[in-house]
């Protein structure tokens, strides 16, 4: 409770108020009887007035005093500030239970995996819910931190099938236009008004007619492929009012059941008419067409899943060359950490030699010895160079794999590298890359889709004339089911409301079309100028789809004859090296007994591991090369065995499908209906 001091309202006490006395309102002379009447009125909004004048009077300087014990409160100081949610889903276990990453100063002992590339593959994409790239580690912009609604998963394609909005409506949602939609009301209601004469409802003058009124509407409504609109409505409404009735009254019966059953039918006959432009824009419609357009038919959802699917193969497709890519990486990680580990050992085992002749005075020591030690310090920190190398590549795949950081294994990869010369055609691998890529396959749907709103488009260039037709049949009674009130006056047929309406003696009719056209229609042909110009937008982006697949796959093309080539003389440079170890080994026998030289047999250890590095990343980037041809070419899912096909549905689901295949194998034959989907001479089937 808040207590204000009585000077804050000393301002409010002013001579405009001075007729409030003992609660009477002060009123001009001669007019006592109109106000009297209005004195309740008058004192409240006297009372409303004072209140508001009193807040506004209000002395602000003064402090307010509170009743009660003081005690500690809370004290928001600011309207906004960071939040936190907290979620009920645990953390994944991925993160829970993974344990300290690899690192070359923690070198624990795990556990060894031998991993195949298909095991690789298989393992990533049993656990890419929500599908990775390699280009999106430790980047700025990964989709999956900055943009996690853009990230494609393997729910991408059944929330386009379910999707409901304008624009990516799914094939169920297209559908459910023509779901029959059922109305009821129900209402009851009273109305008691005073009668101003005596002629209108037989009252007198200055008394009440009271009405009261029941009232039933119940209607189906069916959208039709045509366009058409079929419209089932059944109405009944009671109305009792308390006027004299009977014959020679001014109503038959003092309550009567009054409504009608009717059926109406609309079809375009023009504008928005036909099955092929609702298959294509969906039922035409009033309402917000800037923003439905024309792509809410069933077709255009159908197109719509299908460019879907396409983006959905091609994030796969990145998937599986990246895991390929890593693998064979790490596959190179392995051999270079080998060769590394074998040279460090020879450095080791030369340093440790020449400070043992330095020592025993039998050795030349001084720059000898600081050069032997000065490469085995190299070997050494290439060798941690290239555990963190394996370390970097192992954590990367286990990404793609979707595995944990460190679970007890290290994967090493078992499957060697392909190293027989492969001559691709030019002329299969642009054929592939033209027809199997989902790129242009997704770009040719959207050509498709264009093409097939603009040409509902110009459908909406005629002008709207719309065939109207209804059929009602009305019902009247005194009682609603059973048998009415009898009398001389009284016919049979109005004895209760069905009755009177299977008789079908009361009926209505109206046939006739409606026209309408919007004067310049300038919104029907902008909106085909728009269709035309995204149209030849998505034609010249194709066009240049294709040249730019040409470009990669000649760059795959020469990337391979590289590789190759390079591996040849990668070889050749080994062979050489390993002569060269040779003679430097015969020369450091023979010069056994004249204290020989370990440097020059420690550096063409060392050229002979440098020659096995390079001749394994050749071997390497030729396998790799291999696959960029696969994934330029389209061939990526096919060459690894894979097919992307519909999950599992419902056990009812292939009940249903098999009682449908049972009933249709007795069905009649109709050789006049179009039973098999169009077919696009270019772009293949449309439905």
């Amino acid at each position: 409770m808040v207590v204000r001091t009585r000077g804050e309202y000393a301002e409010c006490a002013t001579s405009r108020w001075d007729g409030i006395e003992s609660g009477t309102v002060m009123t001009p002379r001669g007019r006592h009887t109109r106000w009297r009447h209005f004195k309740p009125l008058s004192l409240w909004i006297v009372a409303g007035c004072c209140l508001t004048m009193i807040s506004a009077c209000r002395q602000r300087g003064e402090l307010p005093t509170y009743f009660g014990t003081e005690h500690s409160a809370d004290y928001l100081d600011r309207a906004t500030q960071i939040a936190y949610t907290d979620l009920e889903g645990p953390v994944s276990s991925k993160v829970n239970f993974a344990v300290p990453p690899r690192r070359i100063r923690d070198r624990t002992k795990d556990e060894i995996w031998d991993l195949t590339l298909a095991e690789a593959i298989q393992t990533a994409l049993l656990n890419s819910h929500v599908i990775r790239s390699s280009g999106q580690f430790l980047s700025p912009g990964n989709p999956i931190l900055a943009n996690p609604q853009f990230v494609q998963s393997v729910f991408d394609p059944a929330i386009q099938e379910s999707g409901v909005l304008f624009g990516q409506r799914g094939v169920e949602a297209a559908l459910s236009d023509f779901d029959t939609q059922f109305t009821t009301q129900l209402l009851y209601g009273q109305n008691n008004t005073i009668q101003n004469n005596t002629i209108a409802l037989g009252r007198l003058a200055g008394t009440v007619l009271q009405e009261s009124t029941d009232s039933l509407n119940a209607s189906f409504f069916k959208r039709l492929a045509t366009g058409g609109q079929l419209t089932l409505a059944h109405s009944v409404v009671r109305t009792g009012r308390n006027i004299p009735s009977g014959p020679g009254e001014p109503q038959l019966f003092p309550s009567v059941y009054e409504g009608s059953t009717s059926l109406h039918f609309r079809q375009p006959l023009l504008a928005g008419g036909g099955v092929e432009y609702t298959r294509i824009a969906g039922p035409i419609s009033e309402n917000i067409q800037g923003v439905t357009g024309v792509q809410q038919g069933v077709v255009i959802a159908r197109i719509e899943n299908d460019m879907e699917l396409a983006e959905f193969e091609q994030a796969v497709q990145q998937l599986v060359h990246d895991v390929e890519e890593l693998y064979w990486r790490l596959h190179l990680d392995y051999i270079t950490f080998d060769l590394q580990g074998r040279i460090e050992e020879m450095a080791s085992k030369s340093f440790q030699v020449a400070e043992a002749k330095r020592q025993a005075g039998t050795g030349p020591g001084g720059r000898t010895e600081l050069n032997l030690r000065s490469i085995y310090l190299d070997t050494k920190a290439e060798v941690d160079r290239a555990r963190n190398s394996i370390y970097s590549s192992e954590a990367q795949l286990r990404r793609l794999m979707g595995l944990p950081v460190n679970d007890g294994r290290v994967i090493r990869p078992i499957d060697e590298p392909i190293t027989a010369e492969f001559v691709p055609s030019w002329e299969i691998a642009m054929t592939d890359a033209l027809v199997k890529r989902p790129e242009v396959r997704r770009q040719k749907w959207s050509i498709r889709s264009f093409e097939l709103q603009l040409r509902a488009a110009e459908n909406l260039l005629m002008p709207r004339l719309d065939f109207v037709s209804g059929y009602r049949i009305n019902g009247f009674g005194d009682e609603l089911f059973g048998r009415g009130a009898d009398g001389p006056q009284i016919p049979p047929a109005v004895e209760n409301y069905y009755q009177s309406m299977l008789n079908a003696g009361q009926t209505g009719w109206n046939v006739g079309v409606e026209f309408s056209v919007p004067i310049g229609r300038r919104f029907a042909k902008t909106q085909v100028q728009s269709l035309e110009l995204q149209l030849a937008k998505a034609r010249a982006v194709l066009a240049e789809q294709e040249v730019e697949l040409s470009h990669e796959v000649a760059d795959s093309f020469r990337t391979i004859d590289l590789a190759y080539e390079e591996s040849r003389n990668a070889y050749n440079q080994y062979l050489a090296a390993e002569e060269a170890r040779s003679l430097a080994f015969a020369q450091y026998r023979y010069a056994i007994d004249n204290d020989p030289e370990l440097e020059p047999l420690l550096r063409a250890e060392m050229r002979v591991a440098e020659s096995e590095v390079n001749l394994a990343r050749a071997i390497t980037q030729y396998n790799v090369a291999l696959a960029d041809l696969s994934f330029r070419t389209g061939q990526t899912l096919r060459a690894s065995s894979i097919e992307l096909i519909e999950g599992c549905w419902n056990p009812e689901a292939y009940i249903d499908a098999e009682e449908n295949f049972e009933a249709r194998k007795y069905a009649n034959p109709a050789p006049k209906m179009i039973t098999k989907p169009m077919i696009h001479p270019e772009y293949g089937a449309i439905e």
